[in-house]
């Protein structure tokens, strides 16, 4: 694989783990959220609560590591294409280059997150309210070294881009959280507990729907910006990944509206809630490979920035 290639290939790895952390805690906050309210046994709402601290600690685990993985990726980035990475050339693109002082401001949150992963696993009070400041911080700072920073209007485009990914982490995150718990209600084979899974899938889908128009929204403004010219989206190497990141979100919204008009209502037995995880597990799976668009998309160069 030539260098030019693997560099992509390293950049858009370390990118795509920080989706998945960042989705999975953003899914977690928001699927606690949607719970509280819902009156549930206490067996179902501890069972719920253990598998969603899982869910903190395995994707807290993966934006830390993603971090320096990201870290190497530029590196080599930087550097690799002529000569092999060492520590040294490590140490100047993470605490000598522009692009580092970013990349240091988002590692220091991704620690302190690790930290309200503590709180939340060790039951603290103010585990979860604070696990949800640091998660809306890790996307606060996550843009700032990437597409965002290359504009004269980074204040929109940073403003954009942090909306954009947290509707994706609201939709794919919590629909993930609720695929987790979803066959701890259905396991205890009791109407009620068929009837709270009930409540909280329609509490969620009013949700994944703001969040779904929040995410065309913000996706046209940041296409308006990075592409140029409609023409690119066949022509050119970004806009043909733009136009199948589109696709797959096209029909990954299609899913979720098939389950919201035509599942969710008769989501009455276990039989129907079978129904439902199968599609809901079609939906994430798609959701992954927009995930994996996304991460190449924000590594290949915006023809809006070669005019």
């Amino acid at each position: 694989m030539e260098a030019e290639a693997l560099s992509l290939v390293y950049l858009a790895f370390g990118k795509w783990l920080t989706y998945l952390g960042l989705v999975g805690l953003t899914g977690a906050v928001s699927l606690r959220q949607l719970i509280r309210p819902v009156k549930i046994a206490a067996h179902i709402s501890s069972r719920i609560e253990q598998l969603l601290q899982s869910v903190v600690s395995y994707a807290n685990g993966l934006v830390i590591v993603a971090v320096f993985v990201r870290l190497y990726a530029q590196t080599f980035s930087v550097f690799g294409l002529d000569e092999p990475v060492t520590l040294e050339l490590v140490r100047v693109v993470g605490f000598e280059s522009r692009w580092g002082g970013q990349w240091q401001f988002h590692a220091a949150v991704a620690i302190l997150t690790s930290l309200a992963t503590v709180m939340v696993r060790s039951q603290n009070r103010l585990g979860w309210n604070t696990l949800t400041v640091f998660t809306v911080i890790l996307w606060l700072t996550l843009p700032l070294t990437g597409h965002a920073m290359s504009f004269v209007d980074t204040s929109l485009l940073w403003v954009v881009q942090v909306g954009h990914g947290l509707a994706a982490g609201v939709w794919m995150g919590t629909l993930f959280a609720l695929f987790l718990v979803g066959p701890v209600f259905c396991a205890a084979e009791s109407q009620d507990s068929i009837t709270w899974f009930a409540t909280l899938v329609r509490r969620f889908s009013r949700r994944a729907i703001c969040a779904v128009m929040a995410l065309v929204v913000t996706g046209i403004v940041t296409s308006w910006f990075y592409l140029g010219s409609v023409d690119h989206l066949w022509s050119d190497p970004y806009g043909r990944m733009l136009s199948l990141k589109i696709l797959l979100v096209f029909f990954t919204a299609l899913i979720g509206a098939y389950n919201w008009r035509y599942l969710v209502p008769r989501l009455n037995n276990s039989s129907a809630s079978r129904r439902l995880f199968s599609s809901m597990r079609a939906e994430l799976i798609l959701g992954v490979f927009v995930l994996v668009a996304t991460a190449v998309l924000v590594h290949l160069a915006m023809p809006a920035e070669m005019r």
